[in-house]
């Protein structure tokens, strides 16, 4: 219904990070919900609060926007209280034409334009959920036509460290989307992965590495 292509993958550091990614198909509307996450620290709590996280996704209503969905995922990862850990999460809803997006403390995610080749970097900041109770998100809803595609990242592609102690940098994954946007999901995918893996030459990456590749192709009938 939705003519979309999907490709995701983590390529995992050396420590069990808490990394991220999920689809829940919206039976109500043929709708899709993406969400891309990064717990704080490593190991067995933040494989807590990815298990929270996708508990309580699963058990949202399916007729809230994305902003609520987190407000209430706050609200629960609040009040199970794991101490200084917390939740970076972005959400997005895919329709038939449009998308509705969320973020709590994610990098930004990138909106490939197929009719122009530009894009757009979204980014809403705000606190990690868990931060504080009553904490509200912000909403952004765009067009999302076909030949366009967004991309969602965990900080650590952006964030690896060559070498020399130099850090990759959003601009140049900016450039990588834009570069490589006309390709299918998977070859976007893998391009952004070939990115690290090139900065980083034979360094093992210090943080997990995750990113998710929505593309819009023609809708099913």
């Amino acid at each position: 219904m939705l003519g979309l292509e999907i490709a995701a993958g983590i390529k995992t550091a050396t420590e069990v990070g808490g990394d991220y990614y999920d689809f829940f198909p919206q039976s109500n509307d043929d709708s899709l919900h993406v969400v891309v996450g990064d717990a704080t620290g490593h190991g067995m709590t933040a494989g807590m609060m990815v298990s929270i996280t996708k508990a309580g996704l699963m058990g949202s209503p399916q007729n809230i926007p994305p902003n609520e969905i987190s407000y209430g995922l706050n609200r629960i990862i609040k009040d199970i209280e794991l101490g200084k850990n917390k939740m970076a999460i972005n959400i997005a809803k895919f329709t038939t034409d449009k998308v509705e997006f969320t973020s709590a403390a994610m990098p930004p995610a990138y909106h490939y334009h197929g009719e122009t080749g530009e894009v757009d970097e979204i980014l809403l900041g705000g606190l990690p959920l868990g931060s504080i109770k009553d904490e509200t998100f912000t909403l952004e809803e765009f067009p999302f036509e076909k030949g366009d595609s967004l991309v969602f990242l965990s900080d650590g592609l952006p964030e690896a460290t060559n070498k020399t102690d130099e850090m990759l940098g959003y601009e140049a994954v900016l450039e990588c989307v834009k570069a490589n946007g006309e390709k299918n999901a998977e070859g976007q995918r893998d391009a952004l992965l070939e990115l690290g893996t090139i900065w980083l030459e034979d360094l093992q990456n210090q943080d997990d590495i995750t990113i998710v590749v929505v593309k819009k192709t023609n809708p099913l009938d």
